[in-house]
């Protein structure tokens, strides 16, 4: 689906599940190069920035949660910009540029604000929005690891264990998509200036700084979530601990019981004291009981139980 948006100065074409047609429909109306064009129905393997004589390729990676799965994958966008035009083409709906694109379409307040100085400040704005939802989305992260941590100090550590690692994978994820997308920002700076001229410099410069703000951001999150695995943890193997020092402790009280009673059970009536008295039960099983009652007071007492 082909979407143009035009304003007084440049025009914008917005491309969804780019076809052959819409291929041949940018190489009737502009002169970019058949390869720059054929990438653009073909999936790249890496972000880029190229500056050709007339115009800026650029291909990058914007990543989506998926709910239903709890993990964060990512969609390609490229984006030609001309002196007159801007091609963006992707193969799924991304966010913020359906907003931006919706926007621009339908309010001519919206086209005058992005679009009324030039391809440059249009790309800025696109770029600027991709980066402020990307900080969002590490927000929803943020929001994750505080329910763990209300998890991991409310009794809930074993059903933290998964959660703990779904967030790993998602941050893990997250990082893959963006931790290579500093070099295109930073060319972007410098060829930027070369093709948009000194002006966008700060407007680059920005977007640079909002990209710094999501890493320092995931970054924030990895250590948090590993130390949060540390502490949960030490409370699942203290839980483990407390479990066996009590089985221990009654299997130590019970040892000696079980010891009398296999003894007396043993089928030697003569050589037994008080197998032939009708009291011996009696006089047994107190045996037992105060020899319980005793490792019991002592086990308390050095405060094992």
């Amino acid at each position: 689906m082909r979407r143009i948006i035009k304003s007084s100065k440049i025009t914008w074409i917005d491309i969804t599940n780019p076809t052959q047609n819409d291929i041949i429909y940018l190489k009737k109306r502009f002169k970019f190069h058949p390869l720059i064009l054929d990438e653009l129905l073909n999936p790249s393997l890496r972000p880029k920035v190229e500056l050709h004589k007339d115009y800026l390729f650029m291909v990058i990676y914007y990543p989506i949660h998926i709910k239903e799965k709890r993990e964060t994958t990512s969609r390609e966008l490229n984006i030609i910009v001309g002196k007159k035009v801007l091609i963006t083409s992707h193969y799924k709906t991304i966010n913020p540029l359906k907003v931006l694109s919706n926007d621009c379409r339908i309010h001519k307040e919206a086209r005058k604000l992005y679009m009324s100085e030039g391809t440059g400040q249009l790309l800025y704005h696109i770029l600027s929005s991709f980066w402020k939802n990307c900080f969002n989305k590490s927000k929803r992260i943020d929001k994750r690891i505080d329910d763990i941590q209300k998890g991991i100090f409310g009794g809930m550590e074993r059903e933290m264990v998964l959660e703990i690692s779904l967030v790993k994978i998602d941050i893990i994820n997250f990082w893959r998509i963006i931790e290579h997308q500093k070099e295109i920002l930073e060319s972007l700076s410098k060829d930027g200036l070369q093709f948009f001229g000194k002006s966008l410099l700060p407007h680059f410069s920005d977007i640079l700084g909002t990209y710094e703000q999501v890493v320092n951001s995931l970054e924030t999150h990895k250590e948090t979530i590993l130390a949060l695995e540390n502490t949960n943890q030490s409370l699942l193997s203290t839980r483990i601990n407390e479990i066996m020092r009590v089985l221990t402790i009654f299997s130590v009280i019970l040892l000696p019981l079980t010891l009398i009673s296999s003894i007396w059970g043993m089928n030697f009536p003569k050589s037994l004291p008080l197998t032939g008295s009708s009291s011996g039960f009696w006089v047994i099983s107190s045996l037992m009981a105060v020899l319980m009652m005793t490792m019991i007071v002592y086990f308390r007492k050095k405060k094992w139980l």
